[in-house]
């Protein structure tokens, strides 16, 4: 298989890159493509003025939120169209938050600590709005959907349905958990 890489979106730079596709351990072929920490460092940015400071920080995290926002919905569509994640990825956890923001203080560079920190900030606060029980954006939920009805929803049912999702997230946090720690040894 051959593979033409483009260098930015208006940039005429391209390589050509040959690969082999391989079978993995769970029978999905790929071609061995896998993204990893792909940290190599953070530019100080300067600002003329406050407006421009301002102006530059709310584009770096609309930026950050926009690809945090792409990634989790497409995550999610796959899930929910039963195609789960592409081959060759795979979820982090805590665990394996912790180990990334390791990798990037291990640069010693106080810019990158700073940028990654906003960045864990920026997906808490995108993963904290997603309309699902038991986050803030299942709580705004259940509020519209009392106002689109005209009266409140029976605090049984909320509380069952919120209890229900809360044993979801924690599944799916114990099973990140798990897959950071057997990478880890890996």
């Amino acid at each position: 298989v051959k593979l033409t890489i483009s260098h930015g979106k208006d940039s005429e730079a391209t390589d050509v890159v040959s690969v082999a596709p391989k079978v993995n351990d769970d029978g999905v072929t790929s071609i061995g493509v896998m993204l990893g920490p792909n940290y190599l460092r953070t530019d100080m940015v300067q600002a003329a003025s406050v407006t421009d400071a301002i102006s530059k920080a709310g584009s770096a995290v609309y930026d950050i939120t926009s690809q945090t926002s792409r990634s989790i919905f497409g995550l999610l569509l796959g899930f929910i169209s039963g195609k789960g994640l592409p081959a060759g990825t795979s979820m982090s956890g805590p665990i394996g938050v912790v180990k990334s923001g390791a990798e990037v203080v291990s640069t010693s560079d106080f810019a990158a600590v700073v940028a990654f920190a906003a960045s864990i900030s920026v997906n808490l606060a995108v993963v904290n709005a997603l309309p699902l029980p038991a986050l803030d954006g299942g709580q705004l939920a259940f509020v519209l959907a009392e106002a689109a009805a005209g009266r409140r929803i029976d605090q049984r049912v909320q509380e069952g349905i919120n209890a229900g999702a809360l044993l979801i997230l924690l599944c799916l946090s114990f099973g990140t958990a798990v897959g950071d720690v057997t990478s880890i040894f890996r």
